[in-house]
């Protein structure tokens, strides 16, 4: 009797005195999805945010603490800082531990955000080379926004020049830059396996360093800086009229897709704006929110609006969840109404996202924190308006889509089944 046994890896019954005449198991093709150079940049970049958004949350939340307990539970003049403050002697005992604890929520939070961009560079060129490029993306992040000194030659004596930061952009191209070279490395310099410890430890760690040293120093930090201060001086001449229109493309941007390319690229560069400290990020969370809670404020007065229903009924518990999803800061609940006409959808809440966001920035919210989740919102400055812009963009976008469908159903183009 032939003794058969069970591969591990193939499940299929081997035949031990099968031999030579046995015939190899058929092993299914690999297949491997080939990804262009931006979805695979893409992804390196979203890696290294998602990664900073905890510091982010960290840093802005303790820093939210040194803001409200001076100047909102204390009643500290704006105008006077907390060390002024606590110097002032009109606060004594709890009230000057208040303010002690807030001093030190300041320094801390705003040394955890401090680290936000040196994260992000650590881990996108972490995911691009491996772990051996984490500390090179790291220095890198860190370079970016704390460069080294220039020397320049004045009237014979040498001095340095702290130059203008190359920051977010910085930290982005020097993270693809470490990434690939430290990969470039680990190819290409084979050593013994008794070797390997000072090639991983000493050998790549050093190299890398000296190259992310160079070229922050010679190219990144010069071509960033540069890149920062025509940005900041074009947004300063353009004024309000600057502002606006970052607004406008920027809400737009964000609420055409609910969460696909164009919305990451929006956030992109919105969240390099916001941690340059260049413009607030106040667009792009208005405009995370107002399309879901838009479309779900919709399913609940429709039939007050126009006296009938305008949506199919699985669209109503839809809405409802929609709008806890809004509230959360997840714009996806708004894609199946999308999916069932496009052409009327996306226009609607695209216009109600740049109304919401518009509305907020003139009535004066500002808002630097990058989440949208109702539990952000108390960091925003002037959260009364704040909330009157998501409560504009989501009402236009409701009556919108409210008035489009009905006219449509009138004109017997559209025809829905919601139990009437």
């Amino acid at each position: 009797m032939a003794i058969t046994k069970r591969s591990a890896l193939t499940g299929q019954a081997e035949n031990k005195n099968a031999g030579a005449a046995a015939k190899p198991a058929q092993k299914a093709p690999e297949v491997q999805e080939k990804k262009g150079l931006w979805d695979t940049l893409s992804r390196h970049v979203m890696t290294g945010i998602s990664n900073m958004i905890p510091f982010l949350i960290m840093g802005g939340l303790i820093l939210a603490f040194s803001q409200l307990i001076p100047y909102v539970i204390l009643g500290v003049d704006p105008s006077m800082g907390i060390v002024d403050a606590m110097n002032s002697g009109a606060y004594e005992g709890f009230n000057l531990s208040l303010l002690k604890f807030a001093n030190l929520c300041a320094d801390f939070g705003g040394t955890l955000f401090g680290f936000a961009i040196p994260m992000f560079a650590a881990f996108m060129a972490n995911s691009i080379g491996g772990k051996l490029a984490f500390p090179a993306g790291f220095i890198g992040g860190l370079m970016a926004t704390k460069p080294t000194a220039v020397l320049s030659l004045a009237d014979g004596t040498w001095t340095t020049t702290a130059p203008v930061a190359s920051t977010f952009l910085g930290a982005l191209i020097i993270a693809i830059a470490a990434g690939y070279f430290v990969k470039y490395l680990n190819q290409k310099i084979k050593v013994s396996h008794n070797m390997l410890a000072f090639k991983s430890t000493f050998l790549i760690p050093m190299l890398a360093a000296v190259f992310v040293m160079l070229g922050m120093h010679l190219v990144v930090t010069p071509l960033g800086g540069m890149l920062n201060s025509l940005i900041k001086a074009g947004l300063s001449a353009a004024g309000k009229a600057g502002s606006y229109g970052y607004t406008i493309a920027l809400s737009a941007a964000t609420a055409i897709d609910l969460g696909g390319p164009i919305n990451k690229a929006a956030g992109f560069v919105a969240l390099g704006f916001t941690t340059d400290k260049v413009l607030p990020i106040t667009a792009r969370v208005v405009a995370i929110v107002v399309p879901s809670f838009g479309l779900g404020l919709a399913t609940l007065i429709d039939r007050l609006v126009v006296k009938r229903h305008v949506f199919d009924k699985q669209f109503y518990p839809q809405g409802k969840t929609a709008m806890f999803l809004a509230l959360m800061g997840i714009s996806e609940g708004a894609i199946p109404f999308a999916l069932e006409m496009p052409k009327v959808i996306i226009p609607c809440y695209m216009i109600g996202a740049i109304c919401g966001s518009l509305a907020a920035t003139i009535f004066g919210a500002v808002q630097w924190f990058p989440e949208s989740a109702v539990w952000a919102w108390p960091l925003c400055e002037n959260i009364p308006a704040y909330i009157a812009g998501i409560v504009v963009g989501a009402v236009v976008t409701a009556v919108l889509v409210i008035f489009i469908r009905n006219n449509m159903m009138s004109k017997g183009k559209l025809t829905v089944d919601s139990n009437d």
